[in-house]
C-alpha cells in the first residue's frame, strides 16, 4: 500500500502538502520524536519547537543529533549567527572602499547556506577555494553498507522508515549533496573557483594559501568568511582578511517563518535526517531512485489526503507547463 500511496515531487511542490495539512506536527519517526508544530500565522507560519538537546541520544554517528537539528534552522535562514549585525556593519565599511570586494566562504558557510539566505550578500562576487569545493565533493561519495544500515536500525525505536535508505547516501554525504552542493549551484553564476596554490600540513592551510594567492593576484580585496575559529589562526599568519561568525546560541523556541523558509526547513530536515513525518505523511530526502538534488518522496498514510494531493499536484504541474 505504501508504494501505491507514494509520489516523488520537487521541493516547491511540498507547499501543496503544507496547504492541505494546514496545522500539523513534524516528527522524526525512528526516534518517535516530535520536533516542532506548525500553525498558519500572519504573513506565513508559526513554528514552535518542542524537541530539545536531551531528546537526541544518538548512539551512532549517522543518526541525527541536536546539532544537526539546529543547523537545519540555520541553513533554512530562520536562525543566523550571533554577530550577523556586526557583519552587516562591516559590509558598509567594505562598500566604502574604492576597490572592489569579493567574499570567500569556508566549507561551514556553504553548509549553513549563509550567503543565499542573507539578503545583503545578494549579487556580491564569491570566490571558492578549490580545497573547499574538494571537501564538499569528497564528502558526497559515501553510501550505506547493508551491515551499517542494519546496525543503525537496531538502535532506534521504529526502524521501518529507514529501510528506504538501503544503498543510499550516508548522513555526511546527504549534507554535502543536498545542502552544500545546492548552495554552490545556487551561487554558481557569481562564483569564481580559485585554483589550488601552495602546500600545507592540512587542507585548511592550503585553502588559506590559495585564497591569499588569489588576493595578491587580483585588484579586489578578498574577505574570507568562516565560522571556525581554528582556521582564523592560519588566516592571520598569512595576512588574509577574514570575518569570524559566532555560532548562534539562542534557544530555538518559536519562530515566525515565511512559506519558503518552512519548505526549506522541512526539505533540509528530510535531507539530513533521511526522513521526517508531516501529519502522518513520510517525507524522504533520500530514497531509492532519487535523481535530482531537489527531489523528495512522499509516502501517505491517509488515502483521502493522497487523492487530494494528487489532484492539486496535477493541476499545479499543468499550470506550470502552460506558463513555461
Amino acid at each position: 500500500m505504501a508504494d501505491r500511496l507514494s509520489q516523488v515531487i520537487q521541493k516547491p511542490e511540498l507547499q501543496i502538502l503544507i496547504n492541505l495539512l494546514g496545522s500539523f506536527d513534524v516528527s522524526y519517526p525512528p526516534y518517535g520524536l516530535k520536533l516542532f508544530s506548525v500553525r498558519p500565522a500572519a504573513g506565513g507560519y508559526s513554528v514552535r519547537v518542542t524537541a530539545d538537546r536531551g531528546d537526541f541520544r544518538a548512539s551512532h554517528p549517522d543518526l541525527p543529533t541536536f546539532s544537526d537539528f539546529y543547523e537545519c534552522f540555520i541553513s533554512s535562514g530562520i536562525v543566523s549567527y550571533d554577530n550577523v549585525y556586526e557583519f552587516e556593519r562591516q559590509l558598509e565599511l567594505y562598500d566604502s572602499l574604492k576597490k572592489g570586494v569579493a567574499f570567500a566562504p569556508d566549507t561551514n558557510i556553504l553548509y549553513h547556506r549563509f550567503i543565499s539566505n542573507f539578503r545583503p550578500m545578494d549579487g556580491r562576487q564569491i570566490v571558492v577555494a578549490e580545497g573547499v569545493k574538494w571537501e564538499v565533493e569528497n564528502a558526497m561519495n559515501y553510501k550505506y553498507r547493508n551491515s551499517q544500515l542494519l546496525e543503525i536500525m537496531s538502535l532506534v525505536r521504529n526502524p521501518g522508515p529507514l529501510r528506504e535508505l538501503r544503498n543510499r547516501r550516508t548522513k555526511r554525504s546527504r549534507k554535502a549533496a543536498y545542502i552544500a552542493l545546492r548552495e554552490f549551484e545556487k551561487l554558481k553564476s557569481r562564483i569564481i573557483v580559485a585554483e589550488r596554490y601552495g602546500t600545507g600540513h592540512n587542507n585548511d592551510e592550503i585553502i588559506i594559501k590559495t585564497l591569499k594567492h588569489y588576493d595578491e593576484m587580483t585588484p579586489t580585496l578578498l574577505v574570507f568568511l568562516t565560522a571556525d575559529r581554528a582556521i582564523t589562526d592560519v588566516a592571520e599568519m598569512e595576512g588574509l582578511e577574514y570575518f569570524l561568525f559566532q555560532y548562534p546560541t539562542s534557544e530555538l523556541g518559536e519562530h515566525g517563518v515565511s512559506a519558503y523558509q518552512l519548505r526549506t526547513l522541512i526539505f533540509n530536515l528530510a535531507a539530513i535526517f533521511g526522513v521526517v513525518e508531516l501529519g502522518g505523511t513520510l517525507v524522504y530526502g533520500e530514497f531509492g531512485g532519487k535523481a535530482g538534488l531537489d527531489e523528495l518522496k512522499l509516502i501517505f498514510g491517509d488515502e483521502s489526503l493522497f487523492k487530494d494531493f494528487e489532484f492539486h499536484l496535477m493541476l499545479s504541474r499543468k499550470l506550470m507547463g502552460i506558463l513555461r
